[in-house]
């Protein structure tokens, strides 16, 4: 426990500094947790005899993000690229290279460029406070999530999967994700019921993100993704649940405000 709060207490004024500055340094930090965690996600696979392609993933990581970075525009229309980037291979190198290992490279690089919501989110008007809200949202989930579990937390909520989660813990970090995300109705053009709902919505998709990642480590005989981060393991074990609030609230935001 003590090494989660140093951890967070240094981490999270260096994720807030670079969402306030925006532009390059938030596109900086996206890429660092972009790459970082693909490259746990890449071990994890060879981990059981699958051979995503190394370069092909970072070289697709790549693109994506200088596609993000050119215009929002860009980032959808990139995907294309990518795919062809991993199956075109199989022509020239095959059995070398094989369909399996195009799909696991594709899905790797597609999957985790959903951290590049957390730029995009950034881009739009009144970006800064709806960045915050994406992740105060999340981040009230994870932690009341994982103390009220830990402190009156009896029924398994996915017990092959994830055994230390709870339904308790999942109903407490419900009402704190909506809640904190009602609270930026003095600074949003939405109002409280309204952002109160996107709470719950991101809480429940960030634990479905969370689930997600507790799969692929259960398949693939892990415990964590990394020890990256003292006391939370691997960048995949910490922002796991961003990968698709990040989105999310990108299209709420969207939405609602537009």
């Amino acid at each position: 426990m003590l090494l989660r709060v140093v951890s967070a207490a240094v981490g999270i004024p260096v994720v807030i500094l670079a969402a306030w500055w925006g532009k390059w340094p938030l596109l900086l930090l996206v890429s660092a947790l972009y790459f970082a965690g693909l490259r746990e996600m890449l071990r994890l696979l060879s981990g059981v005899g699958l051979k995503p392609s190394p370069l092909l993933a970072y070289l697709g990581g790549l693109i994506l993000i200088v596609a993000a970075y050119v215009g929002k525009e860009q980032y959808a229309g990139a995907m294309v690229y990518i795919l062809l980037l991993c199956v075109l291979p199989l022509v020239f190198l095959f059995p070398r290279y094989t369909p399996p290992e195009a799909g696991v490279t594709f899905v790797s690089v597609a999957y985790l460029s959903l951290f590049v919501y957390l730029y995009l989110l950034r881009l739009l008007p009144d970006g800064w406070h709806w960045l915050l809200l994406a992740l105060f949202s999340t981040w009230a989930f994870d932690t009341v999530a994982y103390l009220a579990g830990c402190y009156c937390g009896t029924r398994r909520l996915t017990p092959h999967l994830s055994p230390g989660k709870t339904l308790e813990g999942f109903a407490a970090g419900l009402t704190a994700s909506a809640a904190t995300s009602a609270l930026f109705a003095f600074w949003l053009p939405v109002g409280p019921l309204g952002l109160f709902l996107l709470g719950l919505a991101v809480g429940a998709v960030g634990q479905v993100g969370d689930l997600v990642m507790s799969a692929i480590k259960r398949a693939t005989g892990y415990k964590d993704t990394g020890s990256l981060i003292p006391g939370h393991g691997g960048v995949l074990d910490r922002f796991d649940s961003l990968l698709l609030t990040a989105p999310l609230v990108y299209a709420a935001a969207r939405w609602l405000a537009g």
